[in-house]
């Protein structure tokens, strides 16, 4: 019986941080199948490294649907296509959880290139988005494993996230905050004694990147409480870590209830 009940309250946690309202929007079902996905595989993992695929993987998801949202003519269809595909067959090739990690977090990386060059109408960031792809693969072929290699896409992945941040703050009021986050990212980067600790630096950034793309798309405050309740959330967790794992945990799933806002924000 209290087994039971433990269960029932672990849902009723993570439940209680994605009870967003779903409206009518054209994506709204996508939106939904991806955050029932994400509570449904929690349950069957084993391990955080397995939770952490599961955020990775639904981070992916997620991004493709807001990358869907943002390409109102077509444009970038066959490119948001090819990562799917490549997101597929690379899973079915995966030997280990740390090679999804990679997958995820390498498909996101790419996802994340089209949803940057979809908001950069005039082409003022294409040498930055350019420049990140670049070092992207480069830092490809400087790995020596696949934790080495889910540094890499975490790191491009807070990288994109802040060219996307800019795009949108077209006003610059989020600038400083913008710029707060890339130091916390590189100045943790210094301190951090193993990839394990780089992957906790790079998941806790994009999250702190994604709340303030939330929060410049939430032009109206109707996401506020929900933005507010993922970062405590977010900060609550981070106490009850005991490990780098079960943070990089905290950082990806946090990661997928922020874009879940996102994609709301956009769907409508």
């Amino acid at each position: 019986m209290k087994k039971v009940l433990s269960v029932f309250l672990c849902l009723a946690i993570l439940l209680s941080t994605t009870a967003i309202a779903y409206g009518a929007g054209s994506y709204s079902s996508d939106i939904q199948s991806v955050m029932t996905s994400f509570t449904l595989n929690n349950y069957s993992c084993n391990s955080a490294v397995q939770q952490a695929v599961n955020g990775n993987y639904r981070t992916v998801e997620m991004l493709e649907i807001i990358a869907k949202e943002l390409d109102t003519k077509g444009t970038y269809s066959s490119e948001i296509s090819s990562v799917m595909t490549s997101y597929t067959l690379n899973n079915y090739s995966c030997n280990s959880a740390v090679q999804q990690q990679v997958n995820g977090t390498y498909r996101s990386v790419e996802m994340l290139e089209i949803i940057a060059k979809e908001l950069d109408t005039k082409g003022t960031y294409s040498s930055d988005i350019t420049s990140v792809m670049t070092r992207f693969t480069l830092n490809n072929y400087s790995c020596n494993s696949a934790v080495q290699q889910a540094v890499n896409g975490y790191y491009r992945m807070v990288e994109m996230f802040e060219i996307i941040a800019k795009e949108l703050d077209s006003k610059g009021t989020y600038g400083s905050e913008i710029s707060s986050v890339m130091t916390s990212f590189t100045l943790n980067n210094y301190s951090c004694e193993s990839a394990p600790q780089q992957q906790v630096n790079g998941s806790y950034r994009i999250v702190e990147m994604l709340e303030i793309i939330a929060k410049t798309l939430d032009t109206r405050g109707t996401y506020t409480s929900d933005i507010s309740s993922v970062m405590t959330s977010f900060t609550l967790n981070n106490y009850s870590c005991k490990s780098a794992p079960q943070q990089e945990v905290n950082g990806t799933y946090r990661t997928v209830e922020m874009l879940e806002i996102i994609a709301q924000l956009l769907d409508t």
